[in-house]
């Protein structure tokens, strides 16, 4: 059987488990994939044709005017269309990694994070979260920077000349890859009468992307922290993005580990047949049974995070030489924070909130909700919502605030 991985950063094609090839599809002429003309050009000059079908992985983004549009163009094409399915789930369900499961996906327009579940029998799709601005709003942003360190360094805009413009849009990738690799990188801008170099530092090109980053933080630390014991899958190529690395620290997974790129098509390719139907229509999976197979699951990568499943959840917070025990029904901190199970601390400290956070055990794991306006901060890491507080770490309320130990004392 034949598969697609219908994506609109990075197309694959498969047969049989066995990945044929991986594509860069045209630049989408609408938001959220809603041209799939470039992908459809793709598709037919690496697949020709696929005598035994084809299954289509779908990402999170392909809402139901998208597929429908891509059924009747693979149709019309001579594509014996199989049916959909998410490519979360059929990732899931070829490595068959036990309970939760949250799929990274960064595509043109919208990041998107997708919570599956394996029962032992079949993977599940519980629920996706989609963020606005994809890889697209990154490039944007690397693009201001690129463009204001030459106008400082050279007076140069290459934003002045779509030539410029597109000519940099394509050398920044790169860039950023070889910046989040080695700590910087460089690329050099022919503007027909001179040659001018670029250099920037991977925390440049962190820093620019940070309105990107901060929902995806928020995002990953609230699913951490509402389920037991998950962990994180994120595709290699998105590795390339400097400050990632920052983001999935923060998040605190059980574990976080990459796969190759164009894994869902080779999952998608081992899906059985779909029974015919008289009407037409085709099926469109989130609930796939494990695949076992004679097809080895491609490998995942352990990313060395300092996160893992032997974390110890903090117990108690320390303030002013005494352990003060985190209740199952919350614990409030800040200036003014009422009354029960509180933390009172004192007026005068920069940046401090009334009611600053909640801390909460839930079972064997603690949690802090934030409130404030100038933050909270896990071991340097802002908290985007809520996070996980393992032992051993330091809580910082403000800027520069207050520090406070975290404990396992049970």
């Amino acid at each position: 059987m034949h598969a697609v991985d219908m994506h609109d950063r990075l197309m694959a094609i498969a047969a049989d488990g066995a990945l044929l090839c991986t594509a860069m599809p045209g630049r989408a002429g609408q938001r959220n994939g809603a041209d799939i003309a470039p992908l459809m050009s793709c598709l037919r000059e690496r697949l020709p044709h696929a005598a035994d079908g084809l299954w289509i992985a779908v990402p999170p983004w392909a809402d139901g005017p998208v597929l429908g549009e891509a059924l009747r163009q693979l149709r019309a094409a001579g594509y014996g269309v199989q049916g959909f399915a998410d490519r979360a789930v059929v990732l899931a369900a070829w490595l068959q990694r036990p309970g939760h499961v949250a799929v990274l996906d960064v595509a043109r327009h919208v990041t998107a994070v997708s919570l599956v579940v394996n029962d032992g029998a079949s993977v599940a799709l519980r629920r996706t979260v989609r963020l606005p601005g994809g890889e697209s709003a990154l490039h944007d942003a690397w693009l201001n920077l690129a463009a204001a360190t030459l106008v400082q360094q050279t007076r140069f805009d290459p934003l002045h000349d779509q030539r410029y413009e597109a000519q940099l849009r394509q050398l920044l990738p790169g860039l950023a890859a070889a910046a989040q690799r080695s700590g910087q990188g460089s690329c050099t801008i022919d503007t027909g009468s001179a040659e001018l170099s670029l250099t920037l530092a991977r925390d440049q090109l962190a820093d620019a992307a940070s309105a990107w980053l901060a929902p995806l933080t928020a995002a990953l630390q609230a699913l951490s922290a509402a389920t037991e014991d998950c962990a994180l899958l994120v595709p290699e190529s998105a590795l390339d993005i400097p400050g990632l690395a920052d983001v999935l620290v923060a998040a605190r997974f059980s574990a976080t580990l990459s796969f190759v790129d164009g894994a869902p098509a080779s999952a998608a390719s081992l899906l059985p047949a779909a029974a015919a139907t008289t009407t037409g229509a085709v099926q469109y999976l989130t609930r796939v049974p494990l695949l076992t197979t004679h097809v080895e699951p491609p490998r995942l990568t352990a990313l060395d995070l300092g996160d893992g499943p032997a974390q110890v959840m903090a117990t108690h917070i320390v303030f002013r030489g005494r352990a003060h025990p985190i209740a199952a029904t919350g614990m409030v901190i800040g200036r003014d924070p009422g009354e029960g199970s509180v933390l009172r601390l004192p007026e005068g400290v920069a940046g401090l909130s009334r009611r600053h956070c909640t801390l909460r055990r839930d079972g064997a794991r603690t949690q802090i909700v934030d409130h404030s306006t100038y933050g909270s901060f896990i071991d340097g890491m802002r908290v985007r919502g809520r996070m996980l507080l393992p032992a051993g770490s330091v809580l910082r309320l403000g800027e520069p605030g207050i520090e406070l130990p975290l404990v396992a004392l049970d």
